[in-house]
C-alpha cells in the first residue's frame, strides 16, 4: 500500500462527514417547552428555533387527561379554547426565523386543567411543510424569585 490510498481514503472519508454535517444542519429543528409560571399559575408554550432554517408554524393541537385513575382519558382540546383570548385568537401562521423563540400564553381554563394533571399533555405543532414536531419537555418558572426547573 502506497501514500495515495491513505489519502484517498482519508478524502473520502473527511467529504463523506461533511456532507452527513450539511445535511444534519439543514434539518430543522424545534425546541418546544410546556411552562408553568408560578405565583401566576398559568401555562404557556414556548417555541424556539434550534436550526439554522426559519420555519413557518401553521397549526398546534393538544390532548389533555381528563379524570382520575381508571376513568381518565385523553381529550382534545378545541382550537377556540387553547389560547388566551387577551393575546388574540389564533397567532398561526407564524415565522420563526433561526435563534428566535415564541411564547403562547395558554387559556385559563385549559392552564387551570394542565395544573390539575400536573402538566400531562400531548402536544403536536405542525409546519407549513407538513412535519409535525411532538417532542416537547415540561418546566416551571418561578415568577417571584426567578429562575427555571423541571416538573
Amino acid at each position: 500500500m502506497d501514500i495515495n490510498f491513505y489519502i484517498a481514503l482519508y478524502g473520502a472519508l473527511l467529504s463523506t462527514g461533511l456532507f452527513i454535517h450539511k445535511i444534519l444542519k439543514e434539518r430543522k429543528k424545534l425546541s418546544i417547552i410546556l411552562e408553568h409560571i408560578a405565583w401566576y399559575e398559568r401555562v404557556q408554550i414556548v417555541i424556539t428555533n434550534t436550526g439554522y432554517r426559519p420555519i413557518t408554524l401553521t397549526a398546534l393541537a393538544m390532548k389533555t387527561v381528563i379524570g382520575e385513575g381508571d376513568v381518565s382519558h385523553w381529550e382534545p382540546v378545541p382550537n377556540n379554547s387553547l389560547f388566551d383570548i387577551e393575546s388574540g385568537n389564533d397567532p398561526f401562521p407564524i415565522l420563526i426565523k433561526e435563534g428566535e423563540a415564541i411564547s403562547l400564553p395558554l387559556g385559563p381554563v385549559l392552564s387551570e386543567t394542565l395544573l390539575q394533571n400536573g402538566l400531562k399533555a400531548k402536544l403536536i405543532v405542525f409546519d407549513s411543510r407538513g412535519k409535525e414536531y411532538s417532542v416537547f419537555t415540561t418546566r416551571t418558572f418561578d415568577a417571584k424569585w426567578g429562575g427555571y426547573f423541571n416538573v
